[in-house]
């Protein structure tokens, strides 16, 4: 079947500081979870592909690492790279602001950054749901420098159609990206690694997660004693010293079987089977300093 010659189809970015919740923003335009979502800041260390199809056409979400301001090793210095590596061929930039939080050294940057890209630029105010959104009228004050200004709540996801409407009419004509029905470009193999690390943030305290990786090993269909079919999944929690370690594998193992436990469920929906999850954890001091 040929593409109609009036659909559009393009790239748009979503960037931001740390933590304004444009991973949640991403789950939220797709309507499926793809990117991982926490409290805490520094989650995000990919970027993702979020698809979305109507009549209108194809839009691809590219969620990006937040910006921060510390680079104390080379994954923070490996992640700046990837936020400006992914507004190379886009179409449409979404710049995400937290109105709860006044406009620190951290926008800045994203400010000074968004406003040289020589393409649409959208506002979104996020966290309408919340009443604490004192710097609102500070960031509407900055309104006129972008193209359109959105305000909505990633969390309830109120007001994300009239973004994904306002996207649209920035969007240039052309061939698909992505096959219809696809909505991310994530493997199975990282969007499970990404569902463990999430737990582990979940359930983990201060810079314990900041020093984590997760590598999935195997995954395998097999079957349980009963035969029914089973999902085995072997992955590997990577912490750069051993104090990290003994702090993720808890005594008697009861944390390393809680973060397990939780991501198991998950797992265990997301697939309808059940799963089988062998975590473990090493010491590899040298993770952060490889190519994220």
């Amino acid at each position: 079947m040929t593409q109609s010659p009036t659909l559009k189809s393009g790239f748009a970015v979503l960037v931001g500081r740390t933590n304004v919740g444009k991973s949640t923003l991403l789950n939220a335009l797709v309507g499926t979870k793809i990117a991982i979502v926490t409290p805490k800041p520094q989650t995000t260390r990919d970027t993702y592909h979020g698809i979305v199809n109507r009549p209108e056409g194809q839009i691809v979400f590219v969620d990006t690492p937040g910006f921060f301001k510390t680079a104390p090793h080379k994954l923070v210095t490996n992640l700046h790279h990837k936020v400006r590596d992914a507004l190379e061929g886009i179409d449409v930039v979404i710049h995400v602001v937290d109105p709860t939080r006044a406009i620190g050294s951290e926008d800045q940057r994203v400010i000074e950054m968004v406003e040289h890209i020589p393409h649409p630029r959208i506002l979104v105010l996020n966290k309408t749901d919340l009443p604490e959104r004192y710097f609102r009228e500070s960031w509407l004050a900055r309104a006129p420098q972008y193209n359109a200004t959105v305000e909505l709540s990633a969390w309830t996801g109120d007001g994300v159609g009239a973004l994904i409407t306002a996207i649209y009419q920035y969007l240039p004509v052309g061939l698909q990206h992505y096959p219809t029905g696809q909505t991310s470009n994530v493997t199975n193999e990282f969007w499970i690694a990404e569902l463990i690390r999430e737990k582990l943030y979940l359930k983990t305290d201060q810079e314990v997660p900041y020093s984590a990786s997760v590598q999935v090993e195997t995954i395998e269909d097999r079957k349980d004693k009963t035969g029914k079919p089973l999902v085995y999944i072997k992955a590997n929690i990577l912490t750069t010293d051993d104090r990290h370690q003994r702090m993720l594998i808890g005594q008697g193992a009861r944390k390393i079987r809680d973060i397990g436990s939780f991501a198991r469920k998950e797992l265990e929906v997301a697939m309808n089977k059940k799963v089988f999850l062998d975590l473990n954890v090493l010491v590899d001091k040298d993770w952060m300093d490889r190519p994220v």
